[in-house]
Formats: structure tokens, C-alpha cells, sequence
């Protein structure tokens, strides 16, 4: 266990079980941490596809299997308790305390849960519940930099207890009415963290990896969340790995801002040639000859 710990100490088992398999083992705790994320992606791939690149032995997996089960177990009692949670923030800081080395630091969940009501204060959601989605018109939230989507599930958690405290609506319409939560982020760890809370939450949604202020409309990885579960109720949540641009929402909103932002000024309208001044004619009036009449 992590001398430091800065962490929730609801995550300790997950973290002890972690940190005792990288010591038994000789491992990395990033690289083990980085196998456990594609390990828990794995569980839920809708096409039962073998999962790449793991070179862990029977044994070593089934070490991976307990994780998981800790990990569920303390997601669902959490979530009960407070609404939403993530582990994987405060389980990232307590297996590296410096950030990692790149200052990677998550927010606490009071300042995510105080952010999200400051941002939906006033926000008419029947309105913002009209906009298309692939599962459907919804409320879409996004956010460029999610990390492991705290700010998202705390956002997702304030919307529905508003729907059922100020719109009067069942449980059947607040789970028809789910918000569709997009988290984008540079760092593909934070992506796979993301796609999972999202996915353990019940929520639709994508997790896209790609530099939002560099390159919006690209895609380097991604996932769609739980789609399964629409347009007909099904009980087995799903991540499904995609990499397409044309398949996510986030590269469409950038694409439709960077269409805008480029598009050229219409022409104004031809502006009538002024007249030109007319110059005052003088007319020079001759007078007339008289002549004398001779009358004798």
C-alpha cells in the first residue's frame, strides 16, 4: 500500500490487491493498471473478441478476475451511498502519488459535484432534451478534458435528480431520458476510465482519445457505451471499441463549430451608384432688337 495515501479509503482492497500482485510478480504498477482498465474493457466487448496483446499467464489472470470483482463490489456499494463514484481517480493517485510524472491529479468530487450545479443552474432540460443523439434525442454533456469523467457523472446525477424532484417524472421516464455523456481527453488511460464509469453508471455515451484544441474532428481511439441496452431494455451493459470519426457525436459538434467558424461572409449586396451632381445650366437670354419704325 501506497505510503502516501491521498486517496478514498474505500478503494484500499483494490488498491492492496494491485500493489501485492506488482510486488509477487515484478511488474509496473502503470502497466498493470493500464491491463486492468483493457481487462474490465474486455468484459463487456459485445462481440466476445480474445483480448489483444495480453501476455499474462492463467494464474495472473485469474488475479485480474478478483480485482474485477473487488472493483464491482465497491463501485455498487458506493454508488448506492453517493449517487455516483469513481474509483479509478483516487486508485490512480494511490498507486502514483507524484501524478505520474506528467502532475496528473483528479478532482475532488465536492468541486465536481459544486461545478455541475453552478453550470445547470437555470437550464431548461426538456429543451436541452431535444437533441439528436445516437440513442435518440437527449440531453448530450460534454466535456474536452473529462479524465476519468467525474465532472460527467456528477452532471448526469444532478440532471436526473432534477427531473425527478422538479418534473415529476417516474423512474421508467428519467431511464428513457438519460443523458448521453461525451468525455474526450489526450490521455488514453483517462479515455478507458472514462468509457468504464460511464458504462458501470447506466449511462449512454462515448469516450473519444484526441487532442480537442489540435485536432477536434480526428479520432486516435474510442469507445460508444452501452448501446446495447437501446432502443429495446436490455440488462447487459457494453463497450464497444470504434475508431470511425463519422461514428461519434464529439467529432460531429467539432466539425459543425469549424464549419461555422470557416465559413465565408456573404457578399453584400451591390450598393446603387451614387449620381453624380448635375452641373446648373445657364441660359443667356438675348434681348431683342427693336427697330424704329419710319412713319413718314
Amino acid at each position: 500500500m501506497s505510503k502516501e495515501y491521498t486517496g478514498d479509503t474505500a478503494i484500499r482492497p483494490l488498491e492492496k490487491l494491485m500493489n501485492d500482485f506488482c510486488r509477487s510478480k515484478g511488474y509496473d504498477s502503470t502497466q498493470v493498471f493500464t491491463s486492468f482498465l483493457d481487462y474490465l474493457i474486455w468484459m463487456f466487448n459485445p462481440y466476445g473478441e480474445k483480448l489483444a496483446d495480453w501476455n499474462y499467464t492463467r494464474q495472473e489472470t485469474e488475479k485480474f478476475y478478483e480485482m474485477a470483482t473487488t472493483y464491482f463490489k465497491i463501485q455498487n456499494e458506493q454508488i448506492e451511498q453517493k449517487g455516483w463514484y469513481d474509483a479509478f481517480g483516487d486508485l490512480f493517485m494511490a498507486l502514483h502519488p507524484s501524478g505520474n510524472g506528467k502532475g496528473q491529479f483528479f478532482t475532488p468530487p465536492s468541486v465536481c459535484q459544486a461545478t455541475a450545479m453552478c453550470t445547470l443552474i437555470g437550464a431548461d432540460l426538456e429543451e436541452k432534451g431535444k437533441s439528436p443523439t445516437p440513442f435518440g434525442r437527449r440531453i448530450t454533456i460534454n466535456d474536452p478534458a473529462a479524465g476519468s469523467s467525474r465532472l460527467l457523472l456528477s452532471a448526469n446525477a444532478i440532471i436526473q435528480d432534477q427531473m425527478r424532484k422538479d418534473l415529476k417524472y417516474s423512474d421508467a421516464e428519467i431511464a428513457a431520458r438519460r443523458p448521453y455523456l461525451v468525455a474526450e481527453d489526450l490521455d488514453l488511460n483517462c479515455v478507458k476510465m472514462s468509457a468504464i464509469n460511464i458504462m458501470i453508471h447506466g449511462c449512454f455515451g462515448e469516450a473519444v482519445c484526441h487532442n480537442t484544441l489540435t485536432e477536434p474532428d480526428a479520432v486516435r481511439a474510442g469507445y460508444i457505451i452501452n448501446e446495447s441496452m437501446w432502443p429495446m431494455p436490455c440488462p447487459m451493459p457494453s463497450i464497444r471499441a470504434e475508431s470511425d470519426p463519422r461514428r461519434f457525436v464529439s467529432t460531429f459538434i467539432w466539425a459543425s463549430k469549424k464549419n461555422a467558424t470557416n465559413k465565408e461572409p456573404k457578399p453584400e449586396p451591390p450598393k446603387p451608384d451614387k449620381p453624380k451632381a448635375v452641373e446648373p445650366v445657364r441660359i443667356e437670354r438675348k434681348r431683342p432688337e427693336y427697330k424704329q419704325l419710319e412713319l413718314w
